[in-house]
């Protein structure tokens, strides 16, 4: 077990290699009355893990793969394992994870905090959904296993809690069986919002469903974009299903996008007016095309060097705004959102639509229709003005029945999340944190943010 002071905000960080230093590392908090937070591989956008003048739990050394069944498809995992980690396990048994976020990076433990999704929300909900268990610490030094069998309330309220309610020791979960290793992909342009959400609604058939969004089109071209479908391609492999080779070692590639995003920051916006244009007439261009056989593992899940990419290139980092609406409210508030963010000069660099169904754990943030998310640059100068719109635009989103995802909002207050998610939500959550974790040793920014003053 290490302890570290970290740099960039005053907190306590320490990594754990299992249940047993977790127990120390809770003993000693609570001898200098400070608050715990578990901590997986940091890709939430903002505070869900982030403990200012508290402790952080990094749990990425609990990684072992605690149980496999290739027959039945069910793994049982430490919460610091990766998605990367499971499907270099399953993949070769023709298994792959039920729900995937845009990194193969995260933690599964993450995965269940945030109760993730992915391009296919609509037909395979969210992660949670497809878990069998959990195992957690309570704050009294308690572990409890949790189904939605087993302390059902319970478990429906610790997926997607962001870690407030304990510690996750081990998760068991149900993979999906997959036929093949590989892809069919469709894109399609839409020449208007209208057009976009048309066609999520037509292609239903499809595995996994994603539009892109060109936010600097305006006028009658406003919210035109491309819509991709994916499919998983329908062959016999006997020999078992391999994870794609990278054809460029992957520190070289981190390097080059490194250079790329360094050398590009003075272009920015015209860059990427330049570039959302260029993808919008090239699939103009080629029209409704089908691109098969593309690897499955890389059309879901970006390289790393991505990343590195988007840091060199935005330093100051961006402001990510994702909301999740009825369908019969999607249209006229997506455009109310592009067009309100043209007139105040702040144009997202990229916007991304998905479409959802409801689930059914506690504090679960998506509903039957489609999200939006667009991210914006962030200028010292122009931030406050920035957020001032946001929060004028969250109360739009309200006002239709929306929500908001905890992964990457920064800026909800404990009175807008209430009355995203209800005033019954957010009581039944906090009696749970009360019977569970009454002197409050689980905290976050995040918390304190949205829930701590609903407790005064």
């Amino acid at each position: 077990m290490s302890w570290s002071m970290t740099k960039q905000f005053p907190c306590y960080a320490c990594k754990v290699r299992d249940v047993a230093e977790i127990m120390e590392v809770l003993t000693i908090a609570r001898m200098y009355g400070l608050s715990v937070i578990a901590h997986g591989a940091g890709h939430s956008y903002t505070d869900a893990a982030l403990n200012t003048d508290g402790v952080i739990i990094d749990v990425t050394n609990m990684r072992r793969i605690l149980s496999w069944n290739p027959e039945q498809g069910i793994m049982q995992v430490e919460p610091g394992v990766t998605l990367r980690d499971l499907v270099r396990v399953a993949m070769p048994d023709g298994w792959w994870p039920p729900v995937t976020p845009s990194t193969a990076d995260v933690t599964i433990g993450g995965c269940v905090a945030m109760n993730v999704h992915g391009k296919n929300a609509w037909k395979n909900g969210s992660f949670g959904e497809h878990l069998l268990s959990l195992t957690v610490l309570l704050a009294n030094g308690q572990m409890l296993t949790l189904s939605p069998i087993s302390h059902p309330e319970l478990f429906h309220a610790f997926v997607g809690s962001a870690g407030l309610l304990g510690i996750i020791i081990s998760v068991t979960l149900q993979l999906q069986r997959i036929p093949s290793e590989h892809v069919n992909v469709r894109v399609q342009p839409a020449a208007s919002l209208s057009e976009i959400l048309r066609i999520l609604h037509e292609e239903q058939c499809a595995d996994y469903l994603e539009a892109w969004v060109d936010a600097f089109a305006s006028g009658r071209s406003l919210g035109r974009g491309i819509v991709t479908s994916t499919a998983f391609c329908d062959e016999r492999n006997d020999t078992g299903l391999r994870l794609p080779t990278p054809h460029i070692p992957e520190h070289f590639q981190e390097g080059l996008t490194r250079y790329i995003g360094t050398t590009c920051r003075p272009f920015l916006k015209s860059g990427a007016r330049i570039a959302n244009q260029g993808m919008y007439w090239w699939s103009k261009w080629r029209g409704s095309e089908h691109i098969g056989h593309q690897s499955l593992f890389r059309s879901l899940f970006y390289p790393p060097a991505i990343f590195t990419g988007y840091r060199a290139l935005l330093p100051q980092g961006t402001e990510t705004f994702q909301v999740f609406v009825p369908f019969s409210q999607a249209e006229p508030l997506f455009h109310e959102i592009l067009h309100r963010s043209q007139d105040h000069h702040f144009i997202p660099l990229w916007c991304v639509i998905k479409q959802h169904s409801q689930d059914p754990f506690l504090l679960s943030y998506q509903v039957d229709g489609f999200s939006l998310e667009v991210n914006y640059q962030v200028v010292p100068q122009t931030v406050q003005q920035l957020r001032t719109m946001l929060l004028k635009l969250m109360d739009l989103v309200i006002a239709v029945g929306g929500r908001f995802y905890l992964a990457k909002d920064s800026l909800l207050t404990d009175i807008l999340y209430r009355r995203s998610v209800g005033d019954t939500a957010v009581e039944t959550f906090l009696h749970l944190k009360q019977m569970y974790d009454p002197e409050m040793l689980f905290q976050s920014d995040l918390f304190r943010r949205v829930f701590q003053i609903s407790l005064q």
